[in-house]
This record gives structure tokens, sequence and C-alpha cells, in this order.
């Protein structure tokens, strides 16, 4: 079936996002429109605007007199941030909890259950993907709009922070989704206090895990970078 029809700023993003989050940009790299575009296969008003939009987000960074970089996220900021999330999503564990799971946040468990009886059936995207899933309908079970909205500008405006780079382990992968579904059990059995304490364990041995990812991909060899980069960008080619 054809694709549907995207904007050539939508593109331009997607495929920018594909270049950075999956390690072809490293953090630090300088971004010219006119070579983006002419890698991307398109004009440079949408990956102006895609990068304008990915500056929003925290992602790339606009140096005066400099140019426009991937923005490179520092341990300490790691630190800040999840501080911050720990906050936040305990509260939203605590209040998911007093109400109970939504018939989306429900299904959702079913799902990430059905992952954890064989993993090996499923991509380690798709079950990364679950666990995104599963802390979007938890803030949205909460029935709060304003910790909903909260949280929302915070993953927009630090979305690096949010995304787990996609050369984790799957002993790592496997062990967030078991916390996700400890988190669920205790939603599940009403039980505010448990879902806190789940979520803040949780979340502690996410940045445990996200900074020591960090360090391990600033120690691999420029070698892996290259292919890394060389293979996205075949696979952007093959999409135009």
């Amino acid at each position: 079936m054809r694709m549907p029809f995207e904007f050539e700023r939508e593109r331009a993003y997607h495929r920018l996002v594909d270049l950075i989050f999956g390690q072809a940009l490293e953090a630090g790299t300088p971004l010219s429109e006119r070579k983006l575009a002419e890698q991307l296969g398109m004009g440079r008003m949408p990956v102006r605007e895609a990068l304008h939009q990915l500056e929003q987000e925290g992602v790339v960074e606009v140096k005066p007199a400099r140019g426009t970089f991937v923005r490179r996220i520092s341990p300490g900021d790691l630190a800040e941030i999840y501080r911050v999330r720990e906050a936040l999503e305990c509260l939203a564990a605590e209040l998911a909890a007093t109400q109970g799971p939504t018939e989306a946040l429900a299904a959702c468990g079913a799902r990430m259950r059905t992952m954890a009886k064989d993993p090996s059936a499923f991509t380690a995207v798709e079950i990364d993907d679950s666990g995104t899933e599963f802390h979007e309908l938890l803030m949205l079970a909460t029935g709060n709009a304003a910790l909903m909205e909260t949280v929302r500008l915070l993953r927009l405006r630090f979305r690096l922070a949010f995304h787990l780079p996609r050369y984790f382990s799957h002993e790592n992968l496997y062990s967030t989704l078991a916390d996700h579904i400890d988190i669920l059990g205790a939603i599940e059995q009403r039980a505010p206090r448990a879902a806190g304490k789940l979520m803040r364990a949780h979340l502690r041995r996410g940045l445990d895990m996200r900074l020591a990812l960090e360090a391990a991909a600033a120690d691999r060899p420029s070698t892996q970078k290259n292919d890394a980069a060389k293979g996205i960008t075949r696979g952007l080619e093959s999409t135009k």
C-alpha cells in the first residue's frame, strides 16, 4: 500500500530524527542546511523548518556566529532532568493508582506482559516503544491536566534526555519492561505508595543506565560510528 503523503517539512524532520537518534550525527556535529538538503534530496526551506522544530525540542542548538549543532547533553543535564522526572512521574504513578488503570493503560499492560513471556519474539524497538506508550498512558490515567501538560512540555523541551539510544543491551531492555509491569501491577492493586516507590526506583535505574550508555557511546570506535552513519544514510536514500 502506498505510504500517505508527508509534507516536506515533516519528511525532513523525521529523517533528521533518524540521523540524530540513530547516532549517525554525533553530539556537537555542525549542521549545514545546504548539505543536509542535498543529502536528503529536498529544498533548504523544509530542512530549516525541521531544524527549528528540533531546536525547540532541545535536540539541536544554535550558537550565534557559529552555526547549528547537534546538542551535547551532559551527565549533569541528565541528572537534573531525571530529578524533575522523578518528582512528576512518581506523583503520576500515585494518582493513577488512586483511580486505577484506564482501559488504554490496561491494554498496554497486556501487550507488555505478552512481550515479557517471550521477549525474543519482539524487536528491541517494539519493546522500547511499548515503554514510551506506557509512560504516556500513565499520564493520561492521572486525570490531572496540569500534570499532563507539565510533563508534555518537559518531554518536548528535553527530548534528548527522554530518548533511549537504540544501542542499549537487551538485558537493560528486559529489566525496564519488568519495571513497567511492576508499576502497572501496583496501579491495578490501587496501591499509590507502592506505585510511587516503584516508579522512583525505575527512574533512578534508568538514569544510571542512561549515564552508562552515554559513556559507552563516547568510547565507541569512530569506525563503528561511521558505519552507523552510512547505514542510516543508505536507508534514507532508499525512501526518496
